[in-house]
């Protein structure tokens, strides 16, 4: 896999030596989430979702945002959901990172690599699969 301009964590644990003094800063206007804390500690699941795990940028009632969520996502070889979205209101955005993704759409297929973008608009029949032998991630 070719290395792309983004950045995307890894997870992993710190080395017993290394110094651990970044930290997630919240204000009522901004977030700042330096990349040291985005370690297998803070990651989270998405139901129906297979092989996949998140780091939370931004959701409701994090005190950064009020309508919005964004994740940086890990989707592993074979992983993907069939059912990723539950609210019909929703709409979503993705971003490719890291990685390769399959992408349904209505029925129609799209292959998204690094730099690869999609919108989902609100009511969307959508499906995601990670179909390569890698691991991708995008937000």
């Amino acid at each position: 896999m070719s290395r792309t301009p983004y950045y995307a964590p890894h997870g992993g644990h710190p080395a017993q030596t290394e110094l651990l003094t970044d930290r997630a800063m919240f204000t009522e206007a901004y977030a700042v989430i330096p990349k040291g804390v985005m370690r297998d500690i803070v990651t989270s699941h998405l139901p129906f979702w297979e092989k996949t795990r998140l780091w939370v940028l931004a959701r409701p009632l994090s005190g950064f945002a009020e309508t919005f969520a964004q994740y940086i996502v890990e989707v592993g070889a074979g992983g993907g959901s069939e059912r990723p979205e539950q609210d019909e209101k929703a709409e979503g955005v993705l971003f490719v990172v890291e990685g390769e993704i399959e992408v349904t759409l209505h029925g129609a297929v799209h292959v998204l690599k690094p730099g690869g973008y999609a919108f989902i608009p609100p009511g969307t029949d959508w499906s995601l699969r990670n179909r390569s032998g890698d691991t991708a991630r995008f937000h």
